[in-house]
């Protein structure tokens, strides 16, 4: 996508860009003219130093220690707003 529009789009946007991607494949095959509609949300630049490290094996994974989560969970709200 990036080489084609020339936008790097952010990880969650490459997900809505990959299903646009399949529903025009699907329309192609079967013949039939579709609009297809999606949000472009993001863009990646901020995130290229984490494709680096990922791409060349250097990205470290962190643990989120447990005290850490639970303290977290407890301060999502509600179901409800209870």
């Amino acid at each position: 996508f990036a080489r084609a529009e020339l936008w790097l789009p952010a990880p969650e946007t490459a997900h809505a860009i990959h299903c646009v991607i399949e529903k025009a494949r699907q329309a192609k095959e079967e013949n039939r003219e579709m609009v297809i509609l999606f949000n472009f949300s993001g863009h990646g630049l901020l995130d290229l130093a984490g494709y680096d490290q990922y791409f060349s094996g250097t990205l470290q994974d962190l643990e989120m220690p447990e005290e850490d989560l639970q303290r977290a969970l407890a301060e999502l709200p509600k179901p409800g707003g209870q």
